[in-house]
């Protein structure tokens, strides 16, 4: 999208954020090194966080009750947490229509983080499950894929722990310095709207896992229609559902690796995906 340079130096304070963005030159003859700071964050991955552990224990913006987990049952480096994310809208594409036709966008859509579920997978239990309160306006709920509707997100209607954005991200960040493995399908979405990055070591994504090359990504629920043979979210998106599907896939698939069939498996996944056009419907003879 192109900008005027007075845009670029202006600041909104209702859609914008303060960042510092430093560039230097390296010399391509000398090694760059690490700040010593990030490189032994990065090196004690799962040791020592620069995250406190009370970051899980929040406040709800909307009845003042307390939520969290204690330390010594947080997951830590290797252990697999299931996660997902829903979004709302709070800018609306804008575009124009060409002399020619053609569309022209003049400024995208823009989401944010509206509600986090994370699941620790070796206990099955729910350790983050947290309505987030966007700082923009919300100018829609997406209620059909997100599940949220406007009364969740009202701090003096909401039945749900609603908390900030940054107690969101802090919870995410604890959870990735500690060393922990997110699961989860579509993640960079759900991390970039988090406005976090995870060393790709720390992802395992079903979306990649159940993919073959020059195809079409398949969704969650026909992922789970087919290889757990259970239909989801009939009319809205649940977050803990849908975490919880992704490692009961994730699994899944691990077994059929070891049995080496996963590449069979995946196959005829795609065929019965084209002969019915990714529409849903249990086919019991589909799975194994």
């Amino acid at each position: 999208t192109k900008v005027k340079p007075d845009d670029v130096r202006s600041f909104n304070v209702k859609f914008k954020e303060p960042s510092i963005v430093i560039f230097r030159e390296v010399s391509e003859e000398k090694e760059e090194q690490l700040p010593q700071n990030l490189a032994n964050l990065l090196s004690n991955c799962g040791g020592e966080t620069s995250v406190q552990t009370s970051a899980m224990e929040t406040k709800s913006i909307s009845d003042g009750r307390h939520s969290g987990i204690s330390s010594q049952e947080l997951p830590g480096k290797g252990d697999l947490v299931a996660i997902d994310a829903e979004f709302v809208c709070v800018q609306a594409e804008q575009s124009n229509i060409t002399y020619s036709g053609s569309k022209e966008i003049v400024s995208e859509a823009r989401n944010a983080l509206a509600r986090l579920s994370i699941i620790d997978c070796r206990t099955n239990e729910v350790i983050v499950d947290d309505y987030v309160l966007p700082k923009e306006p919300v100018v829609d709920c997406l209620t059909r894929f997100s599940g949220i509707r406007e009364s969740d997100l009202d701090p003096s209607t909401s039945p749900h722990h609603l908390v900030t954005p940054k107690e969101a991200y802090m919870k995410v960040r604890l959870l990735m310095e500690r060393g922990c493995i997110f699961v989860g399908h579509g993640l960079s979405q759900d991390f970039r709207v988090i406005n976090i990055c995870i060393p790709p070591h720390q992802i395992i994504d079903t979306a990649v896992i159940y993919h073959q090359p020059n195809q079409r990504y398949i969704s969650l629920r026909y992922l789970t229609n087919y290889v757990l043979g259970r239909d989801m979210q009939q009319e809205v998106h649940d977050s803990i559902e849908d975490s919880r599907a992704a490692y009961e896939l994730y699994m899944k698939a691990l077994i059929l690796k070891n049995e080496k069939k996963f590449d069979e498996y995946l196959m005829m996944l795609y065929n019965h995906g084209h002969s019915t056009q990714f529409k849903l419907g249990v086919d019991e003879d589909s799975n194994f």
